[in-house]
């Protein structure tokens, strides 16, 4: 473990739960009429319960008076149960909650529910790879959730199974407990599936990234399942419905299962034709059968993402139509350490000068034998975080905690000897502003030595051109860590990185994320002063040609597996 990493004692539990309101005010909510009672019957005094209710509302309604630990948030816009979930997410990390317990509006929980999630929670607190605890949802005699997933089908846990998965499974949003920091690790919940099919992305996501999920088939929850009564469906919610499970399918499995769902759709299509159903929902179905049979996959995925980016800006646009500034992603600076006390507090000052009271700079350092971690210490500024290594990992290891620490929406790379240019942040901010679809931004540099004097004007110049696919950048390496910067939707594409093989941090990113289907930007422009010195940890300049073959079939042999465990987890 690292220094200064901290984690919450076997004895102690904090939660958030998050109600999702709509059209609901909180008296008339079973779920949180219910929560209330399993609350006022919890015994763990040690413990923190808070309660988050948030409004989709069109229009705020009055939550009454509410008790000290309840707190009511009203959405300026609905937009969906990702975006409440997110802003529920932050408050979590804020709080110092370890859990996120998610509910519905219209959820009842058994009174001794939250006594007995609890005791699970505890149970799993110090194994960080149990992502989840789950009930089981159920509706009279049906089982809602959760979900084991097959290539062709889902079918459901067995009725009372408690026990930790042993293969991909998904359960529904409502009164699941979720442990923040690996929702963290996936980079939150995908607001690009808004309101339907959010559950089985995240769990797709969670299961991708290595988590388990501990089902406790003996707490039973009663649930109404909307999207089962056709009836009182909308057919905009039930359009957008067919949507989403379209563009999961698109997104996330392989032939077969894309060729599955056509053939489902299309034989749901004929029982509600039979049936009379609403010829609105029938259109829906039909309108997406044809797309799904004549417009390719590719296409597919493209009109889905445009959908999204309309949407988005649909959003934006109103926001600034109420004058309200546009919220500014919180960001985590990464940096790896070691015997840097010669330049280390001239590139923290750099790089502090553009950040927020909110963001952070997170520095390891790898078990350094000068002044490196007295200097960081002595900045005294709350936004940096010091954690240092007992012995000597190496640099990549080094960025990987420190990845893997980081709390922010976008996450920055930088060496411990470098200069970030003034206007560095506030460009690649704008750049990922402009371009939603992006996944990382890289950028030029220029070349500086030990002192600070140019020596020249472009890294790429030297270097060659700035290139993104992976086999270009196997053959030579394009990516310079220190010009990187990220969302967090990545890492589950990026972690762990590769144990025991020679590789270095940047190109793992890169070409990792590229190999997922992931987009890398370039701005071409210096916005790092780049220093090359004979003490630098990495660079080619100090790369033997023995080493750069090792370091390429090293990466060859990470990126074959990677693209076989991509393979295996879609189905293919």
């Amino acid at each position: 473990m690292l220094e200064g990493e901290v984690t919450n004692p076997q004895d102690t539990l904090s939660i958030l739960a998050v109600i999702v309101l709509y059209n609901v005010e909180p008296r008339n909510s079973p779920a949180f009429q219910s929560l209330m009672t399993a609350v006022q019957s919890l015994d763990l005094p040690q413990s923190k319960i808070e309660i988050l209710l948030f409004d989709n509302s069109p229009n705020e309604g009055y939550p009454g008076t509410l008790p000290e630990h309840v707190r009511y948030q009203a959405a300026e816009r609905n937009a969906g149960i990702a975006a409440a979930y997110n802003h529920a997410l932050a408050m979590a990390q804020q709080e110092n909650c370890a859990w996120l317990l998610t509910l519905d509006q219209d959820t009842t929980l058994p009174q001794d529910f939250l006594a007995r999630m609890s005791a699970l929670a505890i149970r799993w607190q110090d194994d960080m790879s149990v992502a989840a605890v789950v009930p089981q949802l159920v509706s009279g005699d049906s089982i809602l959730s959760p979900n084991y997933v097959h290539s062709l089908w889902n079918t459901a846990v067995p009725r009372g199974f408690t026990g930790l998965n042993k293969r991909e499974l998904y359960a529904l949003n409502s009164a699941a407990l979720l442990r923040v920091s690996s929702i963290r690790e996936i980079g939150g919940f995908c607001e690009d599936f808004w309101l339907d099919q959010l559950d089985l992305v995240l769990h797709h996501h969670l299961h991708r990234a290595g988590k388990r999920t501990y089902v406790a088939g003996d707490i039973q929850v009663e649930h109404e399942l909307s999207l089962q009564n056709y009836g009182s469906l909308s057919p905009d919610r039930f359009q957008n419905f067919l949507e989403a499970e379209s563009a999961f399918r698109d997104l996330n499995k392989g032939p077969i299962e894309n060729l599955a769902l056509t053939a489902v759709l299309y034989l749901r299509y004929l029982k509600h034709k039979a049936r009379g159903s609403n010829p609105a929902i029938t259109a829906a179905i039909l309108r997406v059968v044809k797309q799904r049979i004549f417009c390719g996959r590719p296409e597919r995925i493209e009109k889905w993402r445009r959908s999204v980016r309309e949407r988005a800006a649909d959003f934006n646009s109103e926001e600034r139509g109420r004058a309200q500034p546009q919220l500014r992603p919180r960001i985590s600076v990464c940096m790896a350490a070691y015997n840097g006390e010669k330049y280390i507090s001239t590139q923290l000052r750099s790089i502090l000068s553009q950040l927020e009271l909110d963001d952070e700079v997170i520095v390891v350092d790898d078990a350094s034998t000068d002044d490196t971690c007295r200097i960081v210490e002595s900045i005294q500024d709350v936004r940096v975080r010091l954690m240092r290594h007992l012995s000597n990992q190496g640099v990549l290891r080094s960025f990987e905690d420190a990845i893997r620490q980081a709390s922010g929406d976008i996450l920055f790379l930088a060496d411990q000897d470098d200069l970030w240019m003034d206007d560095k942040v506030s460009t690649v901010l704008q750049v990922f502003r402009s371009n939603p679809d992006a996944d990382i931004i890289a950028s030029d540099a220029v070349l500086i030595d030990q002192d600070g004097t140019l020596t020249g004007p472009s890294y790429y110049a030297t270097r060659g051109k700035f290139q993104t696919g992976t086999f270009a950048n196997v053959l030579r390496c394009s990516y310079l860590g220190c010009t990187m910067a990220f969302r967090t939707r990545i890492l589950s594409r990026i972690l762990p990185f590769p144990k025991g093989m020679d590789i270095l941090h940047d190109i793992w990113i890169g070409t990792s994320n590229s190999i997922a289907g992931g987009k890398t930007l370039y701005v071409d422009r210096p916005l790092v002063q780049y220093r090359r010195h004979k003490e630098n940890a990495t660079g080619n300049a100090q790369l033997t040609i023995s080493r750069r073959l090792r370091v390429r079939w090293s990466l060859c042999r990470a990126l074959t597996s990677s693209w076989l465990n991509l393979r295996r987890v879609n189905g293919h």
